[in-house]
């Protein structure tokens, strides 16, 4: 039992660093789009690219929990626990995504916050300098999104569980029913 959620830690784990680098992608793509002017003259069509960009960027963020919530109904037979296993991959998801973004930030660097790679530590304003931006950039967002994820988490999670119960539980139609009742010998 405690291999699963230790699985479901790291596929929360993955699934934030992949987000980052999906988002990145569909920037990309919203950039090359943009650039066809073509395309954003009609009004349903801009509407078009931006419900499909939306439900892109969000509806990713279902792609780990479903399934998760859908396998642990399935080895539990509880709802509580699938809930709750959607909430740990979506902390999980969370918590590394901005753990990524702090790396970046500090390691790697991102356009205009070059003032906050790590190696400009030795200014004497550098940590002045840089928990401003910290806090404002990752920490607020973060406590956003956690609270996203506890709460999102747990509905996704129990809504995924009962509707993948409902579904596996389907009556069983008549013809079924009656071919299976018949003895073999007749």
């Amino acid at each position: 039992m405690r291999k699963r959620w230790v699985i479901y830690i790291a596929i929360g784990l993955l699934f934030g660093i992949v987000d980052w680098y999906f988002l990145d992608l569909l920037a990309s793509l919203l950039d090359q789009l943009g650039q066809d002017e073509s395309l954003f003259e009609a009004v349903y069509a801009r509407l078009l690219i931006i419900a499909v960009f939306m439900s892109l960027n969000y509806g990713i963020w279902l792609v780990p929990v479903v399934p998760t919530a859908i396998y642990e109904v399935k080895r539990s037979q509880s709802m509580r626990k699938a809930a709750l296993a959607a909430v740990v991959v979506w902390a999980a998801a969370i918590l590394s995504y901005y753990a990524y973004y702090t790396f970046l930030l500090m390691f790697v660097g991102l356009p205009n916050l070059d003032f906050m790679l790590f190696s400009n530590r030795q200014s004497p304003t550098y940590w002045t300098d840089w928990w401003p931006p910290f806090q404002r950039a990752v920490l607020s967002q973060f406590i956003e999104w956690i609270g996203i994820a506890l709460i999102g988490g747990a509905v996704v999670g129990a809504f995924s569980a009962y509707l993948y119960r409902r579904i596996s539980k389907r009556p069983v139609s008549r013809q079924q029913t009656s071919a299976s009742a018949k003895p073999v010998g007749d």
